[in-house]
């Protein structure tokens, strides 16, 4: 980065984001309860259960690819600065850009699985009445918290700063444009 910015690395602690995972996700069946009258009946067999779980976790993995669509989408980015990955310590999949990009495309970025795979599905639950895509889109959604935590985080920098991810910690790296002698960014 040029010396028109003065680098701020952000690190996220994941326990705060599974935290408000939890409380959200309380907060979200609750909810639900009351937009779908307050009785919820169903039958769940081994295969299906199995056939779910399988598809979870696909969507885990289409959320990760939806974070570089929304990345390629920026016109910012080629296909080589996106990374996807997976860390088996910590059952974690991820997808982060490395090089800098204006933090309204980055927001998008962030944003979109948790719209697709989240919001429209549970809007489709309630018109449907369907358990299934109420179960799928909260998964998505409680799966997309780290995501609103990291669009918490970025609510204060203004539209000039540029944001990439870390490389060496969840987190990321916010360039802030540095004033010059004149007042001006």
């Amino acid at each position: 980065m040029n010396e028109k910015y003065r680098r701020q690395q952000v690190v996220l602690d994941p326990l705060k984001a599974n935290i408000y995972s939890i409380f959200f996700s309380i907060a979200f069946f609750i909810a639900a309860l009351f937009l779908y009258g307050g009785e919820v009946t169903f039958s769940v067999s081994i295969q299906g259960l199995f056939l779910f779980l399988l598809l979870v976790v696909a969507g885990i993995v289409v959320h990760e690819c939806l974070h570089g669509i929304g990345f390629l989408l920026s016109r910012e980015v080629s296909f080589s600065d996106i990374r996807f990955g997976f860390v088996p310590k910590k059952l974690v999949f991820y997808c982060c850009c490395a090089k800098p990009i204006a933090v309204s495309r980055y927001r998008f970025a962030v944003l979109l699985p948790g719209l697709i795979l989240g919001l429209v599905p549970f809007c489709l639950s309630l018109m449907g009445h369907s358990l299934f895509w109420y179960l799928w889109s909260f998964f998505m959604i409680a799966g997309s918290f780290g995501d609103v935590y990291i669009l918490w985080t970025l609510r204060k920098y203004d539209r000039q700063t540029l944001i990439s991810d870390s490389v060496d910690s969840i987190g990321y790296d916010a360039y802030i444009p540095v004033e010059d002698g004149n007042g001006s960014k």
